[in-house]
């Protein structure tokens, strides 16, 4: 019989009859560890701190570390400046707090500041993860203490001094700074002005040891976790560039950047097929591209309009559903024909320009356009119900008989021209009937006293009355002079100063009130997927993703057009008026012109003269 220890049992082997030691656990007795043992450890899960964590993990822990959530943990462990964009569903949120309750263990007095676009959004994710880890890692959790646990503060310490922080006052002082969604755009935006003025002033704080810095610390560190986004936002041209750089050229752990798509979630367990399934079919190509594949949208060659004139553009508060009442103000109701026999995906675009002078004297034959109402829906059945959806839009936007809203409907297709032929029709509600600008289509059919106000817009290549490539360029110099005006990206701002403006009090109507800013969204998508590109002696629109329509952008196209008729008109015509010199000027034309001048007397004979008096 084999010896054995106080506390082992023998187990005997009913096959072999032979009877075989069995150890007993027991708890290691750290305390004889030396100094130098113990330092060495340390320093070791610095490095590696997804080591640390398994040996931390809980007997029943729900979930482990799989492959990518190690790599995170050990860039934002060991670089000066990260930046990760991944996926949703990555567990980014989870692995950064995890590693800041290591490093705030393991670096005693290290304080974190946390920042994101929604800290309310933030601290909700923040509170979860911190409950995820103590449910898994409970040795890890039970060495912080949660001080604060609110609606927009998440906010934890040690007894050692390691604090972790969603908020950072002014004048406050850090060792590292998290910004979590930095890329984020849209209602919930990252305020970079609040985050460069208010957090990244204070993160200047050098971790030392007996008043020396600590060499052993990585001091400054900048750790950034996002989806992706466009190209002109700060956070790809700035943060993420910085990153890269010090990646790519500076010097040993100073930078440290990647891009983890979906299917890396995927092939590491964390996520299953299911849930992207899911994901693709309710989320649109654009946000597909941005949140799962992880691509920066954008076009740094040729973009149609660059993102940071679309972002300026964006400044619109108030959408309209109705004419505002200003006598001054022209209307563009344009009208973008999807056929319902084509394809599945395809929907008719309608947009509303409001056009107005500007007070500005260098811009007297320029119009301002504000684009006040946004809709794209599935083509009606009959070419007589989009007539009549037309002319309502139209009415609700007219004022004085219609006189000053414009129609214009793309005929080019063919689709366009039976609906121009129901709307020119009699009317059976007493209304004018409308007809066609400078009768340019089917005057044969015009009713009495109809109003020529349709536009039927013969878009194309070549040979056409209005060509693509003059209407891409003509767009392209109008925005990038301020000459054009979005919606505001935050819906719910926009549908609040709607209702102040009304006087709505009740919710009743919000929903109607906020599709316009959710469609303007869908044209922004549309816009960044298209890019310029030269064809022969002139230029074309080409999408780089088939499956991102550009219905809504070709009706805004089509009323910018219009636009470019009125301020030719209105050149004109402030060419043609005549100054107040005119009249003047007139009675001098035959050349016969006398005037008696009177003498201009010296200084010299003015002196004589006043002598002799």
């Amino acid at each position: 019989m084999p010896a054995y220890r106080s506390g082992d049992s023998l187990v005997q082997i009913k096959s072999t009859g032979k009877w075989v030691k069995q150890k007993k656990e027991r708890a290691f007795d750290y305390d004889k560890i030396n100094k130098k043992s113990w330092a060495l450890l340390i320093s070791f899960f610095r490095f590696y701190p997804d080591f640390l964590l398994d040996l931390l993990r809980a007997k029943n822990a729900e979930f482990g570390l799989e492959l990518i959530q190690r790599i995170m943990l050990r860039v934002q462990a060991r670089y000066q400046i990260s930046y990760i964009t991944g996926a949703r569903g990555l567990t980014k949120t989870f692995i950064t707090v995890a590693g800041k309750k290591i490093d705030g263990i393991l670096f005693p007095r290290v304080k974190v500041r946390y920042y994101a676009p929604n800290q309310k959004q933030s601290a909700k994710l923040a509170s979860q993860a911190d409950e995820a880890i103590r449910q898994n890692y409970p040795i890890l959790a039970n060495h912080w203490t949660v001080n604060n646990d609110r609606e927009e503060m998440f906010y934890m310490t040690t007894p050692y001094g390691s604090e972790f922080a969603m908020y950072a006052p002014r004048g406050d002082n850090f060792h590292t700074v998290v910004g979590e969604e930095i890329a984020e755009e849209g209602e919930n935006a990252f305020n970079f002005d609040k985050f460069e003025s208010d957090i990244t002033k204070g993160h200047r704080l050098i971790r030392s040891v007996n008043g020396k810095e600590d060499r052993t610390c990585i001091q400054l560190k900048q750790n950034y976790i996002s989806n992706a986004s466009s190209r002109n936002n700060k956070a790809y041209s700035v943060y993420r560039a910085a990153a890269l750089d010090a990646m790519l050229h500076g010097d040993k752990y100073e930078g440290f950047c990647m891009d983890v798509p979906w299917q890396v979630a995927l092939l590491c367990n964390i996520r299953s097929i299911a849930y992207y399934k899911k994901e693709k079919k309710t989320t649109t190509p654009d946000v597909w591209a941005r949140e799962m594949e992880v691509r920066y949208g954008g076009s740094e060659e040729n973009p149609m309009i660059s993102d940071e004139t679309l972002a300026k553009s964006r400044k619109l508060t108030c959408a309209e559903l109705e004419h505002c009442g200003d006598p001054e103000a022209i209307y563009v109701v344009s009208y973008d024909v999807a056929d319902e026999d084509g394809q599945n995906n395809a929907k008719c675009g309608l947009t509303v320009v409001k056009l107005t002078p500007f007070s500005n004297v260098k811009k007297r034959d320029k119009l301002k356009a504000q684009v006040v109402y946004v809709d794209a829906f599935p083509p009606p059945k009959t070419y007589f119900q989009h007539a009549m959806r037309l002319k309502k839009i139209w009415a609700d936007f007219s004022m004085d008989g219609g006189k000053k809203t414009w129609l214009v409907i793309d005929c080019a297709g063919g689709h366009g021209k039976p609906i121009v032929e129901d709307l020119m029709k009699p009317t059976v509600d007493g209304s004018r009937p409308l007809c066609c600008h400078d009768h340019m289509f089917r005057a044969e059919i015009e009713q009495p006293n109809a109003l020529p106000v349709i536009y039927p817009m013969q878009s194309g290549t070549r040979g056409t009355k209005d060509p693509e490539g003059d209407m891409i360029e003509y767009a392209q110099i109008e925005w990038e002079q301020g000459n054009v005006e979005l919606l505001i990206p935050n819906a719910l701002d926009g549908v609040e100063q709607y209702k102040r403006r009304h006087g709505i009090k009740d919710d009743g109507a919000d929903g109607k009130i906020i599709a316009p800013y959710r469609k303007t969204e869908e044209l922004i998508g549309q816009i960044k997927n298209l890019q310029k590109v030269v064809s022969g002696t002139t230029v074309k629109e080409v999408r780089k993703s088939a499956r991102t329509q550009r219905d809504i952008w070709s009706s805004l196209k089509y009323a910018l057009r219009i636009k470019w008729h009125l301020e030719q008109e209105l050149s004109e015509k402030n060419n043609r008026a005549q100054s107040s010199w005119a009249a003047e000027i007139e009675k001098f034309s035959s050349g016969n012109y006398h005037a008696s001048i009177s003498p201009i007397q010296s200084e010299r004979a003015r002196l004589i003269s006043l002598r002799k008096r």
